[in-house]
């Protein structure tokens, strides 16, 4: 039995925003490495509504900082 694939395509922006805040944020480290990390859940909540973020308490533009928060300090 197969099971179904969903594939959902979202703007590339967010991309050019996760450069700049590694750019930023990621100082000496290997940027990729740790954007790969998170890559998965950056997708998943790129790909949410702006009122589903918001029933996660926060908004498109917090997304990356959100995501890596846990690795990287603001």
């Amino acid at each position: 039995m197969t099971q179904g694939i969903e594939i959902e395509f979202v703007p590339d922006t967010w991309r050019k925003a996760l450069d700049l805040y590694m750019a930023e944020h990621a100082h000496g480290m290997n940027g990729y490495m740790l954007s790969r990390m998170h890559f998965e859940r950056l997708m998943r909540l790129h790909a949410m509504t702006d009122p589903e973020l918001a029933l996660l308490g926060i908004s498109r533009q917090e997304i990356i900082p959100y995501v890596m928060g846990d690795t990287l300090p603001a």
